[in-house]
This record gives C-alpha cells, sequence and structure tokens, in this order.
C-alpha cells in the first residue's frame, strides 16, 4: 500500500475533486461540515451509497443490503470498481475498516484506488456547563459496549499480552475507561498520542487537558502524530510494532479514539497487519457538535 496524496484543497480543487465510481459515506445530518462532506463526495462520484455497523449483530449495512461481518467478500462483487471515495467526515471507524479490508483482500481483479475526503470543522461547539477546559467540549451523547470487530479482533490472554496504542481527542474519558476495565490484565505497556501539530493552534491543548487523569492514572508513554496526518499514525503503528520484540508483548492493540486523519492510517494498518487488535466503543456522535466549515483535506492511497 501507498501513500500518494496528503493535501489541503483550495476553493477550485474542491470542486475538481474528481471522478470516482462510488462513494461511500455515513450520517450526513449531524453538523454544517458533515452536510458538506458528503455532498461533495456524493458530487464526485457516479453513484454513492449510506453505510453504517452495527456492532451487535456485527452488520455492516450499505444502502439498503446487509452484509455479515464474515460475508465481506460479497462487497466488490457487488459493488465493483476501479476508484472509490470515502466521505471519511461522515463514517465511522468501523465502517471505514471493513470496507477497505473488503476491498483489499476480495477484489476479484485490480484492487480500486481509494481517496479520503475529510473536512475540517470552523470550531467545535463548546460545553456551556463544564466546569473547566477538562470537559470543555461534549461531542458524544453516549457510548457504546466495546465489542470486537471481527476481522480485527486477535485474541489476548495471559500469555498474549498487547502493547496498546491509543490516538487521544477531546474526550478523555475514553481511554481511561479502557485501562480501569483492564485493570492490567492483557495490556502490559501503554502509548497514548496526541494529535501534534493540531488542527488548529490551541486545540492540542484541548486534548491535553481532557486526558490529564488518564495520563496521572496510567503513566503511560506518550508520542505524537500529526492531527491531519495518516501517514504519521500508520507509521507510527509500524514502528511500535517492529518493537514488540523483547517487550513482553505479543500482540499490537490500537484504540483510534482521536482525530479522523489519524483513523484514516490506524484502519489502513489493521487492513495490512491482520495481528492487529481494534479496540472501539461505537460513539453516538451529538447533533451539532461543530459550526461552519475551514477547510477540506484529501487523502489518496494505492494498493500494492
Amino acid at each position: 500500500m501507498r501513500f500518494l496524496k496528503q493535501e489541503v484543497l483550495n476553493a477550485e480543487a474542491v470542486q475538481q475533486i474528481g471522478a470516482f465510481d462510488i462513494a461511500f459515506y455515513g450520517n450526513d445530518q449531524l453538523d454544517d461540515r458533515s452536510r458538506e462532506s458528503a455532498k461533495l463526495s456524493k458530487n464526485a462520484a457516479k453513484s454513492s451509497f449510506q453505510v453504517s455497523y452495527d456492532a451487535k449483530d456485527f452488520t455492516l449495512t450499505i444502502g439498503d443490503e446487509s452484509y455479515r461481518s464474515d460475508d465481506l467478500e460479497s462487497i466488490p462483487l457487488k459493488y465493483p470498481c476501479k476508484s472509490i471515495v470515502f466521505d471519511a467526515t461522515t463514517m465511522e471507524f468501523p465502517e471505514i475498516a471493513l470496507l477497505l479490508y473488503a476491498y483489499r483482500h476480495y477484489s476479484p481483479n485490480l484492487k480500486p484506488g481509494c481517496t479520503f475526503i475529510y473536512v475540517e470543522p470552523a470550531e467545535y461547539v463548546k460545553n456551556e456547563q463544564a466546569g473547566s477546559d477538562a470537559i470543555a467540549f461534549q461531542l458524544s451523547d453516549s457510548f457504546g459496549e466495546r465489542r470486537p470487530i471481527p476481522q480485527f479482533a486477535p485474541a489476548l490472554s495471559a500469555n498474549k499480552k498487547a502493547h496498546l496504542v491509543a490516538f487521544l481527542g477531546f474526550e478523555g474519558t475514553r481511554v481511561l475507561r479502557v485501562l480501569q476495565d483492564d485493570d492490567g490484565n492483557f495490556y502490559r505497556q501503554v502509548t497514548v498520542v496526541f494529535g501534534v501539530p493540531p488542527f488548529q493552534s490551541s486545540w492540542d491543548l484541548h486534548s491535553l487537558m481532557a486526558n490529564t487523569n488518564l495520563l496521572t492514572y496510567s503513566s503511560p508513554q506518550v508520542s505524537f502524530s500529526g492531527a491531519n496526518d495518516p501517514l504519521s499514525a500508520y507509521l507510527l503503528l509500524g514502528k511500535v510494532q517492529s518493537g514488540l520484540l523483547g517487550s513482553g508483548c505479543s500482540r499490537l492493540a490500537v484504540a483510534p479514539f482521536g482525530t479522523k486523519p489519524t483513523a484514516i492510517g490506524v484502519a489502513l494498518y489493521c487492513v495490512e497487519n491482520q495481528i492487529m487488535r481494534v479496540i472501539y466503543d461505537y460513539p453516538v456522535r451529538k447533533k451539532g457538535r461543530t459550526k461552519g466549515v475551514h477547510c477540506v483535506h484529501r487523502y489518496a492511497i494505492e494498493w500494492q
């Protein structure tokens, strides 16, 4: 797999994103940027399909068709294409990862090129009830049970412990809950990753403040990966995995709780390295969580 593009599009380029066979998008009614992003992605493709994932029955729904996670090989046959645009703004991590897995491993012919569109908000809506910066933003209404994603769920045990790499965002309790529930049973080492440099000035400070309790609780190793840089996240996971030998860990686990661009890098790495275990908590995104549109990012890869 090779990264081809990581760029911010100017106004002219936004209107000429490309011509794709298929666009996949998620919930396009959350906020200003979700509507704009889905519109851009759909307009750039010959056909478009809304995608959702149900963690309770491990079902990926594309348009009006549903696929069990053990039936992903049907997807490239049902939706054959040479090029795909993923509306990463509106799609959740499991949806992106499972579609990438299907086309990477089950495409009968040449694997399609993949482009991701991500629209950055002008601002996040502050939580007016917040008593401190640690809870400055309420971006999700709730979180689900941390059910495994079958393609990315190798077993952990007393003899197969993991190094957990957790990408951090503004919701500081997410990784803290994972570690408190584990209580040292399966995660021998922990690395937390801040989105530095951030999209906008001071956003990294919001993330730091939100995760203060996590840093105090677990004293993890700290690393950094650009908030808008999927390649950096991809390479960081490779570096951590290469250091597993001799660390007492036989698995690499990842929690993609940071920015969507870093989640794209994580999804690509997981698809290419199937020994990865993904930790995900299925947030229910809060409607109106952001305002406005700041800029449009485009990322493109090809399979090798």
